[in-house]
């Protein structure tokens, strides 16, 4: 039972972010697609580096939106965490099967 709410939470966090990460997705698809396959470690890295800059935006303009997630028991680094690492998979599966 509580790792469905904690499921939860973290998609709740994850949808707040999901229209820029659409966005930033069909740009690096877009970067991949007139670049090729030799391009995708920049087209990765731009990923990461944008998703820090979402990051530290949430962190220090949404800050009660995130007190509310640490209240109901996910501390601030595991949700970052999750978040990216499941974004950055999902972009990478996705950019992945769009070129196959």
């Amino acid at each position: 039972m509580k790792s469905l709410k904690i499921l939860k939470l973290l998609l709740t966090f994850y949808l707040s972010i999901l229209v820029t990460t659409i966005a930033l997705f069909l740009i690096g698809l877009l970067a991949y697609h007139f670049m090729g396959v030799e391009f995708l470690p920049v087209i990765i890295w731009f990923k990461v580096i944008t998703l820090g800059i979402i990051g530290y935006y949430i962190s220090n303009y949404k800050k009660r939106e995130v007190y509310c997630y640490q209240n109901s028991g996910l501390p601030k680094t595991f949700l970052w965490v999750c978040t990216f690492s499941f974004d950055l998979s999902l972009f990478v599966a996705l950019l992945i099967l769009m070129k196959s």
